[in-house]
């Protein structure tokens, strides 16, 4: 599957797309509701009344929105050089690991925000090979505003781009204060809204309860789900141990953006604790691993051990996505 996966033709869309539609049938079938809004992140709650309007409707944009989701990450890899050019492996890891419970083959906030998520990382992967990045720090900035908009949590990326300019040695005081702006420039327009609607003070009061959601408390998972989770961090430890190794290219520009996915994992944790909707659908530490295990599928010689955990893998996702479907 993987040397299959090494190869970017029809053969590979077309196998990719029959996964990803057998890992979301269940979903395609029961429509299930969109997750509720936490309405402090505006974008969704806007959208969510239609959402729950149009629930079939809604299931079947998810499902074609999380395929533009896995192709954008996989051109993202490619182009960065973090996979082979004609390589489909990014696409067939995003699609697995988004897809590994019944609380992600739905609309969700954080899908929905994805792919400003990548937008950001994609323009961050650029900013070590240029000497100018005034505009591609205020995209980040920007873009991650957005996001957070969608999903809220997401607002926590903003210590990611500081990091990250510390990793890519950006630390002249002038750029740093860009983030800041980047950031602010679409929060500000959306106090403006609510000016005008007179609902600031109570969407201020809102925002300042905001630390109360976090909770450091032992979420509710499926048996599946844990399983899931289980081979994923053995399949990942083993990623990340292969791509630190002789065995791959790790030249500067690509230890730079292992470094960003780095921090992107550790700042990814933070969102696991807000208490809305489940686990699963809070899982920002998708993306670095995703990175990681494509990254590492590209160079790996040996093909028994790593294809048996991924069909482990997509085995379990299969078992979790379809128990739903027991009477």
């Amino acid at each position: 599957m993987i040397r299959f996966l090494r190869s970017s033709f029809l053969a590979q869309y077309i196998f990719i797309v029959f996964i990803a539609a057998l890992l979301w049938l269940p979903s395609l079938l029961r429509a299930p509701a969109a997750v509720v809004a936490d309405n402090i992140s505006p974008i969704y709650t806007f959208l969510y009344p239609y959402f729950l309007l149009y629930p079939h409707v809604t299931i079947i944009f998810s499902f074609i929105y999380l395929l533009f989701q896995a192709f954008l990450f996989n051109q993202i890899l490619a182009s960065h050089h973090l996979i082979g050019r004609v390589s489909s492996l990014g696409t067939f890891v995003f699609v697995v690991l988004m897809s590994l419970s019944p609380d992600q083959t739905v609309m969700y906030p954080l899908l929905l925000a994805m792919p400003l998520v990548l937008f950001a990382i994609s323009v961050m992967f650029k900013m070590y090979e240029h000497t100018s990045n005034e505009l591609s720090i205020f995209k980040v900035a920007f873009f991650i505003a957005l996001a957070s908009m969608v999903y809220f949590p997401l607002a926590v990326l903003l210590l990611w781009i500081f990091l990250s300019l510390f990793v890519l040695r950006i630390i002249h005081l002038r750029l740093w204060l860009i983030p800041l702006i980047g950031f602010l420039i679409p929060y500000l327009l959306l106090a403006v809204v609510y000016f005008m609607q007179n609902k600031l003070l109570g969407e201020a009061k809102m925002y300042l309860s905001l630390p109360s959601s976090f909770h450091l408390t032992m979420p509710e998972v499926s048996a599946y789900s844990w399983v899931s989770l289980g081979l994923l961090f053995l399949m990942v430890s083993k990623a990340i141990s292969l791509s630190y190794s002789n065995l791959v290219d790790n030249n500067i520009s690509i230890r730079k953006r292992k470094a960003l996915m780095n921090v992107l994992l550790l700042i990814g944790f933070f969102p696991l604790f807000y208490q809305h909707g489940t686990l699963m659908q809070r899982m920002v530490v998708f993306i670095p691993l995703a990175v990681y295990l494509a990254f590492s599928y590209t160079y790996i010689k040996k093909y028994l051990t790593a294809q048996l955990f991924l069909a482990f893998l997509l085995a379990t996702a299969l078992l979790n996505n379809y128990y739903v479907l027991l009477p």
